[in-house]
């Protein structure tokens, strides 16, 4: 199974000016943010696209400080994200590509729904009882 190969992961203008502002409006570190949104990229249905030409120049964050001790475990769920969607991925760039795309894709949803840090509550899952 391929594995993750990139040091640093980059960001489209986009993403990075939305950093920005999640960073301003909850006071979390841009990697908090990235984390969060990783996650929540990989609950939304279809594969997220980016087009690495935008990458070229904007803001990259080392990977190791973006996933922390927790790296290990990022790289797994992304795994099992591409084993359940069916993705054959024989590289290991396609699967820093798929990463760097559910990253920036992260930052989207992010920036979507949260306002404040009192709405990173509602980005929890609901369970049978909170119905």
């Amino acid at each position: 199974m391929p594995d993750l190969t990139l040091r640093k992961v980059p960001f489209t203008a986009e993403s990075d000016n939305r950093l920005r502002m999640l960073k301003g409006r909850t006071g979390l570190d841009r990697n908090y943010l990235c984390r969060m949104g990783f996650c929540l990229s990989l609950e939304e249905p279809g594969v997220p696209t980016v087009q690495t030409e935008k990458l070229k120049g904007i803001r990259e964050i080392d990977r190791y400080t973006l996933l922390g001790q927790h790296a290990q475990t990022y790289v797994a769920l992304l795994l099992v994200w591409i084993k359940e969607n069916d993705i054959a991925l024989p590289l290991s760039h396609e699967v820093d590509t798929v990463f760097i795309a559910h990253m920036n894709r992260g930052v989207e949803i992010m920036a979507s729904r949260v306002r404040n840090l009192g709405d990173l509550g509602g980005l929890l899952p609901r369970g049978p009882s909170d119905e």
